[in-house]
């Protein structure tokens, strides 16, 4: 895959941010142990969804505190997207229920990776004014729209509070070790 054709620093932070993402996916899904919400996947793409989810929020995360414009979005972004629709495709029956065309794949992952940055746009001066409520609100309705094609209602926004406000109070955490793997 392209991913690997890149110049050593992009390699290393497209690495890092594939490991941090990873890493969050592997955590909060419905099978881990520790996982700190029931998500209730019900789409046939759900994990795939979510995948691009927890991608789109590691970029955020990261992009959040580069303050010195060290790092370049776009090829983390790509290489990311690129490994997320490699693992979906590879492993078509865990994220999709049965066969899919790659390309579909593909098409739908920058397509669901979009409206999900549109939507984390918000974050920084929700943080900056300390909307917490607010945040945890926009996290918890894009974790939803992996769930659902309907809006979050109530039970639904309730259910994820959880999930969303670990998840903004670990952006620190997240872009401390995308920074210690992209330097190793």
């Amino acid at each position: 895959m392209s991913w690997f054709s890149r110049k050593p620093t992009q390699q290393k932070q497209v690495e890092a941010a594939i490991t941090v993402m990873s890493n969050l996916y592997m955590h909060t899904i419905p099978e881990a142990k520790d996982a700190p919400a029931p998500l209730q996947f019900s789409l046939p793409d759900s994990r795939y969804r979510y995948l691009i989810f927890c991608l789109s929020t590691v970029v955020t995360a990261v992009l959040a505190y580069d303050e010195e414009k060290k790092i370049q979005p776009e090829a983390i972004i790509k290489g990311c997207l690129d490994f997320a629709t490699w693992t979906a495709t590879e492993n078509a029956q865990e994220y999709f229920g049965g066969s899919v065309n790659p390309q579909d794949v593909a098409n739908n992952g920058k397509m669901y990776l979009q409206e999900f940055a549109k939507h984390w746009s918000r974050w920084p001066e929700l943080e900056k004014e300390g909307r917490n409520d607010e945040i945890i609100d926009l996290i918890c309705s894009m974790i939803h729209t992996t769930e659902s094609n309907m809006p979050a209602g109530k039970t639904d926004m309730q259910r994820l509070g959880k999930l969303a406000l670990q998840i903004d109070c670990r952006f620190p955490t997240m872009r401390g070790a995308f920074i210690e793997l992209a330097n190793q």
